[in-house]
């Protein structure tokens, strides 16, 4: 069966159910009025509800009228006789019947801006727009399962596609284009600016990341120059500058984990990525009790902007997510302050606060823009980063020999630079297979369902397929790394934790995926990339060299998944019983003879 054909039956669906509500309506609403004789209601004829006989004048009237309506001689003739032996309810369920299918006859004005562009031959792609104008209701009950976790809709709707890597869907009734597969989503998002714009389905998700941030400007110009000041705070020395932060960060809450009880790695790694947050990005400096209020700040913040029920319900400043999102707003007002007192400071925030533009000294980042790209690199540094490490966890708890190789790299690289302390470029030139466990963790679990949508400014076409003017368009990460050729099993077992699961792909070119984009691609790429995958490897490097755990309760045969998230996490939040937690003081000798006796 083909999507079309499922296309067509959902919303017939959608329309049948109407009809059998009002149906059932009209057996309880039409009757009152009609008199036990049926001949008259309130001083008038009820030629619909009348069951006397139709007399040969009227007969003939309504015969003829039947005729010029082009129907049959036999159909004439038993149409009025038809009619009057009907029963009320059935004849009214009839009547809205007929309303519902001159409905469906007009269904484009009932989805509004899906019709093709009619200048263009190729077809629209196979898809569901769901029930008129409020689109997919999977959407919303197919978000996500615990088998596979977040991003079911978007896997469900690709599966019963003919062509899983350009699909239509229609969320919250504005018809989108997903896209996946490299060749295809370079094809569409490599013209930025000019074939598609980034937008919003309401204007109160960018309220709650501060208006214009690199996400959500639409002009070309000024990104360019966004990006260029913005990513002066992002460079490779930038990020070997702020390793001793990044250090500090992952041993404090490496310390916090406990032999006595199990450990929730979810809990522990995002206290990890908030801290860098905090101290790295905005460079705060918080008490104690700060840190728990900040914590919570980012928490409800970012759970407003994963709730449906904050984008559409009114009061946004009065709903937790828009007082966590004035509280961050402050902290950051408050940091900018401290940094026209007393000068730059080595945060992330102080390199977008001085930073002036190469092509024009004279140009700096407004407040506004600090503010707005503060907060964009708060959700990619923590909410992004502490998901991945999650997964990570719960993948080298799965797979005991990934662990003891990334061991044995890790005292590798410590006996080469004995004393020394960890660099960026330690970690880029003396450790692949940590880089690899990295890749291949977002290669199994990356974003689940799609980056910034945009909106084609102009009919596209991609793969045979146009993109209408005026559609949403949007790619996912996730059916993109699923359709690799490269690592592609008939089952699909090469995107299970447990069985596909495999870091050494990465170190082989003859094995190494070719269809990969957990930071997105185009001129939007992640600008933060360098500092996420520091954070990333900073934390698993000193995990491995000072933790052995097993998993406490999930094993290979019951893993299971949160349904809502960003990134796929896992049920539990990765539980772990620690079995041993060494100190930094073992030496590099005797950790080695361990190891290799082990």
């Amino acid at each position: 069966m083909t999507m079309t054909t499922t296309t067509t039956q959902r919303q017939r669906r959608c329309f049948f159910l109407l009809l059998a509500a009002l149906g059932a309506l009209s057996a309880v609403s039409f009757r009152s009025p009609v008199s036990s004789s049926g001949s008259f209601v309130g001083g008038h004829r009820n030629l619909a509800f009348d069951h006397t006989p139709i007399s040969p004048t009227t007969h003939n009237i309504v015969a003829a009228r039947c005729r010029k309506e082009g129907s049959t001689t036999l159909q004439c003739a038993l149409l009025p006789s038809a009619v009057a032996k009907i029963s009320p309810p059935v004849r009214n369920t009839l009547l809205l019947g007929s309303a519902a299918a001159l409905i469906y006859k007009n269904r484009r004005k009932f989805y509004p801006g899906s019709s093709p562009d009619p200048a263009f031959s190729e077809p629209l792609p196979e898809g569901s727009l769901g029930c008129p104008l409020i689109g997919n209701i999977s959407f919303f009950t197919k978000a996500g399962d615990a088998k596979t976790g977040a991003g079911k809709f978007y896997r469900w709707m690709a599966s019963k596609s003919g062509s899983p890597k350009v699909f239509k869907i229609a969320p919250l009734g504005k018809p989108t284009v997903i896209v996946s597969g490299m060749k295809s989503v370079r094809g569409v998002f490599n013209q930025e600016f000019k074939a598609v714009k980034t937008g919003v389905m309401t204007d109160k998700f960018s309220r709650l990341f501060g208006g214009e941030s690199l996400l959500f400007t639409t002009d070309q110009a000024r990104h360019q120059f966004m990006r260029r000041l913005v990513g002066q705070s992002m460079t490779p020395e930038a990020i070997n500058d702020a390793m001793p932060a990044l250090i500090k960060g992952a041993t404090e809450q490496i310390n916090t984990l406990t032999l006595d009880e199990p450990v929730e790695m979810e809990r522990t790694l995002t206290g990890f990525t908030l801290d860098v947050a905090w101290r790295q990005i905005l460079g705060l400096d918080l008490k104690d009790d700060e840190i728990e209020t900040f914590y919570n700040a980012v928490n409800d913040w970012i759970g407003g902007i994963l709730s449906p029920l904050t984008m559409l319900l009114p009061g946004l400043k009065h709903t937790k997510a828009g007082k966590a999102y004035s509280y961050l707003v402050s902290q950051i007002e408050r940091k900018m302050g401290d940094l026209e007192k007393n000068g730059p400071d080595g945060s992330t925030l102080s390199g977008m606060y001085f930073a002036k533009d190469e092509e024009d000294p004279s140009k700096s980042l407004s407040r506004d823009d600090v503010i707005s790209n503060s907060l964009l690199l708060i959700l990619a540094g923590s909410e992004t980063a502490a998901s991945t490490l999650t997964v990570a966890t719960l993948a080298l708890g799965l797979h005991k020999d990934v662990l003891k190789k990334l061991k044995e790299e890790q005292l590798t690289m410590m006996a080469k630079h004995e004393g020394k302390t960890m660099t960026r470029d330690m970690l880029e030139e003396d450790c692949p297979y940590l880089d690899a466990v990295v890749k291949e963790t977002m290669r199994v679990k990356p974003l689940a369902t799609t980056g910034a949508l945009r909106f084609a400014q102009e009919t596209i076409v991609v793969d045979g397929k146009q993109i209408p003017k005026g559609f949403g368009v949007g790619f996912n990460p996730y059916i993109t790394h699923s359709l690799d050729p490269a690592v592609k099993e008939d089952d699909d077992s090469h995107m299970d934790i447990v069985k596909g699961f495999r870091p050494e792909r990465w170190l082989d070119d003859k094995t190494k995926p070719t269809e990969y984009m957990p930071f997105g691609v185009g001129p939007r790429y992640c600008l933060g990339v360098n500092l996420a995958m520091a954070e990333m490897k900073v934390f698993l490097a000193l995990f491995a060299r000072r933790v052995e755990f097993d998993m406490t309760n999930t094993t290979a045969n019951n893993v299971e998944w949160k349904k809502i998230s960003i990134i796929p996490k896992p049920a539990d939040g990765a539980l772990i019983s620690v079995s041993s937690l060494s100190e930094n003081t073992v030496t590099v000798p005797e950790a080695v003879k361990s190891l290799s006796m082990g």
